[in-house]
C-alpha cells in the first residue's frame, strides 16, 4: 500500500494518484522526520579505557560483575510484559495494541523509503496510519502537535479544536478534521499525537463520514489497548 504524503490516504501499490484528494504519488521530497531507528542501527558509543591500574582487588571487581549480570538477568526474567494481553507487535515501532475482530495489521509505503504500520477493515474505506519519528531531545507535546497540525494544513486540511487525551498513562493531543474528494465524497480523519522519550507518535484515523462514528469507536479500543515497549 501507498500512504498519501497529503491526505494520509491508503492506496494501492500500483496507483499514481491518491484514490482520495487526487494527489500525485510519484516519489517526491516529504516532510517526514528521521525514522525512529533501532537500537541496533545506531553509531555505536566509544569508551575512553581508564588511565593507571585499578585500586580494586580483581575478586572484588569479578564478583560485582557476577552479581550485576545476575541482578539483569532476573530483571528481564521477571519483569512483566507490555504487551500480555495484545495481539499485535509492530515490527516498526516500538508499541504493542489489540487490533478489533474484522481489522488486519499491515506496513504501508509512505514516500519512497518510509514504512509505517496500517491497520484497516477490508473492502471498507477505513485505515488507522501509524507512525513514530525521532524529535530534538526535550521535545514537548504541544511543540509535536503544533508541526503537525501545520503539516495538516500544508495538505489542505483544517484541524479542529484539540483535545487532551491519554495512550498508555502518557498525555495525548488528539483532533478532527473533515475533507471531501474530487468525486464529492465526505470523508473524516482523526489525528491522535503523543511525545515519549524524545519520540513523536502520530495516529491517524481516516473513514469516509458515514461509517467514521462506528470505526472510531473500535479506534478508541485500540487507544485503551497501546502499550510502549
Amino acid at each position: 500500500m501507498i500512504v498519501c504524503t497529503g491526505c494520509r490516504h491508503a492506496n494501492q501499490e500500483d496507483a499514481q494518484v491518491c484514490a482520495k484528494c487526487g494527489r500525485s504519488l510519484e516519489p517526491v521530497a516529504t516532510y517526514m522526520l528521521s525514522t525512529r531507528r533501532a537500537g541496533s542501527e545506531r553509531p555505536p558509543i566509544e569508551f575512553t579505557p581508564r588511565k593507571g591500574p585499578s585500586k580494586v582487588p580483581a575478586a572484588v571487581l569479578v564478583g560485582v560483575l557476577a552479581a550485576a549480570v545476575i541482578g539483569v538477568g532476573a530483571w528481564l526474567l521477571f519483569q512483566p510484559d507490555p504487551c500480555r494481553g495484545t495481539n499485535f507487535t509492530s515490527g516498526n515501532f516500538g508499541y504493542c495494541l489489540t487490533v478489533p475482530e474484522g481489522w488486519t495489521a499491515e506496513r504501508a509505503r509512505f514516500g519512497t523509503n518510509v514504512e509505517l504500520d496500517q491497520f484497516a477493515v477490508p473492502s471498507e474505506g477505513v485505515t488507522v496510519i501509524v507512525e513514530a519519528v525521532d524529535l530534538e531531545q526535550g521535545a514537548d507535546l504541544q511543540g509535536f502537535a503544533d508541526l503537525v497540525r501545520r503539516r495538516n494544513e500544508e495538505a489542505g486540511l483544517v484541524p479542529g479544536p484539540a483535545s487532551e487525551a491519554e495512550i498508555d498513562g502518557v498525555a495525548a493531543q488528539a483532533w478532527d478534521m473533515a475533507t471531501t474528494s474530487d468525486s464529492g465524497t465526505s470523508y473524516q480523519l482523526r489525528e491522535v499525537v503523543v511525545v515519549r522519550d524524545d519520540v513523536g507518535w502520530r495516529i491517524t484515523l481516516n473513514d469516509v463520514a458515514d461509517s467514521f462514528d462506528q470505526h472510531a469507536a473500535s479506534f478508541q479500543d485500540m487507544l485503551v489497548s497501546w502499550r510502549f515497549r
